[in-house]
């Protein structure tokens, strides 16, 4: 038999393979493994050597993971939550992408009626802005303005009673101790200054004097229902101006404001009216103030009331020998 001398991986003594075990520690000899080969155009053909092993992926325990590692997790897991539901409502939970999306409700402007008024209120105001409303009608107004917003210090009380019907007025003025008594009749008037007896025709009537249409309440915006209130035992609708009422304060109190300073025009209003459950008027009040600090520079309270509502009476202009005045609850008969 061939020697077959070897090297003792343990002790490294040399001995005989082919004879056995290492003789002086008793190691058994192992063939060395062959190395792998190297395929062509590989790593090891560019680098001169075989790639390096895979690093083996070590488990970690479940215990091992520190509280910062579950928080990060547990945010990244709530983002991904937040986004699938903003997809979802984007898409429209009740049918998906073709559904169609629920109408959007219009923006209302502050202080404008968002529900519909009761029929009861829009007759109220239908009877007011008609030009051809009847009634009679008395109207007390005090105007009180300090020396700032006038050339000097005011103080005017003004008392109307008077009959409107079919666009046409009747009725007597009173400003401070003057009394005007004055008829506008399709589209003419008459006056007289009392105590004279006689009427004259009037060239020019002044329009804040003209009652119809009463208020200015254009539509239901400017115009909201506070409740149902009982007064001397009658159940009487109340109702409140918005602010989209613009209110003619000349009109209003049956006296020309012209003479009001630029920009000095009441800050503050209030205005309340009261009807019927039919919507007929019963009475209306008006309050207006600019201040100055504790001070008011304009003050202004208004009063209406209005009987025999839709009772139509004839109101005629007097001929050139008619004298006598009518009283507010009759009509004026031609002669």
């Amino acid at each position: 038999m061939a020697e077959k001398m070897v090297r003792c991986v343990r002790c490294h003594e040399v001995f005989d393979a082919s004879e056995g075990p290492c003789t002086k520690c008793g190691t058994p000899y192992q063939e060395p493994i062959a190395a792998p080969a190297i395929p062509e155009g590989l790593f090891s053909e560019k680098y001169g050597t075989v790639a390096p092993e895979p690093v083996p992926q070590v488990m970690v325990a479940p215990g091992g993971r520190d509280k910062t590692t579950y928080m990060i997790y547990g945010g990244i897991a709530l983002i991904g939550a937040v986004v699938v539901v903003a997809l979802l409502f984007s898409l429209g939970l009740n049918g998906g992408v073709g559904d169609t999306p629920p109408p959007l409700r219009a923006v209302v402007p502050a202080g404008s009626v968002e529900q519909p008024l009761p029929q009861t209120v829009d007759t109220t105001l239908t009877q007011l802005n008609d030009p051809n409303f009847s009634a009679h009608v008395t109207v007390q107004s005090r105007i009180q303005v300090t020396a700032t917003v006038s050339s000097k210090a005011l103080v005017a009380v003004v008392k109307y009673d008077g009959i409107v019907s079919g666009g046409n007025q009747w009725g007597t003025l009173h400003v401070g101790a003057t009394a005007q008594e004055a008829m506008l009749v399709d589209g003419g008037a008459a006056v007289r200054t009392l105590p004279a007896a006689k009427w004259t025709p009037a060239t020019t009537f002044a329009s804040y004097k003209i009652l119809c249409p009463m208020f200015g309440l254009k539509d239901a915006n400017t115009l909201e229902m506070v409740g149902q209130e009982t007064q001397s035992g009658q159940p009487l609708n109340h109702m409140h101006a918005t602010h989209w009422w613009a209110p003619d304060l000349s009109r209003l109190t049956l006296y020309d404001m012209s003479f009001l300073a630029p920009g000095l025009a009441p800050d503050v209003t209030s205005f309340d009216l009261w009807a019927k459950p039919d919507g007929t008027p019963v009475r209306a009040t008006y309050s207006a103030k600019t201040m100055a600090g504790q001070v008011a520079l304009v003050d202004i309270e208004v009063s209406y009331t209005f009987t025999n509502v839709g009772q139509a009476v004839a109101i005629l202009i007097p001929g050139a020998t008619y004298t006598e005045s009518p009283g507010p609850a009759g009509a004026s008969v031609a002669p």
